[in-house]
């Protein structure tokens, strides 16, 4: 892929453009990412397929939905029509034959973005701050504030989740690649869900 102003990595199956377009131009942010989704994503085939194995469908298709809709927010020109495919075909409860084409081909394109993403991304110049260094007040006036925000389905919570991205990513390394992706996916819902998830693993308030 053609390289773009201030992102300096040509990686393959990835268009940069479209990913910083949905970032609002934000490299660090948008890299950020990208490091998070190789790390919680790259097993994502294998657990579809487990959850397939022990006959939850509707598990392996919120996965399918999950990569779907990050590859979508990164620009991922190949993994998302392969990952909107299988989440397709296992929603419309199509043949386990098509299911293992699909997802052979998914978990292809995905150990192809996962292996060009860790080769051309660097590692993180610092580590992230541990839970200690969390101002724990800022962070329940964000999720009280996030939180009333997507239950109102305002877009303004896009613009609150950008602006202290680098507190909810300390806060909720697991998490915060999802929420951002549903968020400005406009799946209020489903962002505000991870958010409240993430929130009660870490003992964080969420809402009032």
């Amino acid at each position: 892929m053609t390289q773009v102003q201030g992102f300096p990595y040509s990686i393959a199956g990835l268009d940069p453009t479209a990913g910083l377009r949905r970032m609002e131009g934000d490299v660090e942010l948008y890299t950020a990412l990208l490091r998070d989704f190789a790390a919680t994503e790259r097993d994502a085939a294998r657990t579809i397929a487990d959850a397939l194995a022990h006959g939850d469908r509707a598990a392996a298709t919120r996965r399918a939905h999950t990569v779907k809709g990050l590859a979508g927010t990164f620009g991922a020109v190949r993994l998302q029509p392969t990952a909107q495919a299988l989440e397709a075909a296992l929603r419309d409860d199509a043949p386990a034959e098509a299911v293992a084409e699909l997802l052979a081909a998914f978990e292809a394109a995905l150990a192809s973005l996962v292996d060009a993403l860790e080769a051309a991304l660097p590692p993180e110049e610092a580590p992230e701050a541990d839970a200690g260094a969390i101002d724990r007040a800022l962070l329940k006036q964000v999720c009280a504030e996030l939180a009333s925000l997507m239950g109102n389905w305002d877009v303004s919570a896009r613009r609150l989740l950008d602006s202290h991205a680098p507190l909810l990513r300390a806060a909720f390394p697991d998490d915060f690649a999802q929420i951002h992706s549903a968020l400005h996916d406009f799946d209020f819902e489903a962002a505000a869900a991870r958010l409240a998830s993430a929130c009660a693993r870490t003992d964080a308030p969420f809402g009032h």
